[in-house]
């Protein structure tokens, strides 16, 4: 089985080999106060600045495939 992690999970996991907090604020273009709250879990974030750090990170942000629906 595969563990689910949710979008933030991901975020910060990768962010943990990117380099400083500062660093990823910088090459995202989000405000370093929101990066550092957002990494260190006392915050969320919207789906554009998630959007924006998975750029930087390297990450795909896309919709998962949806099933065809029955009948």
């Amino acid at each position: 089985m595969i563990a689910k992690q949710t979008l933030a999970k991901q975020i910060r996991h990768a962010a943990k080999r990117y380099g400083t907090p500062y660093a990823l604020a910088r090459d995202s273009g989000v405000n370093s106060a929101v990066v550092g709250r957002f990494l260190k879990g006392e915050r969320d974030v919207t789906l554009t600045t998630a959007a924006k750090l998975c750029e930087a990170l390297g990450l795909e942000l896309r919709p998962k495939r949806r099933l065809a629906r029955k009948g």
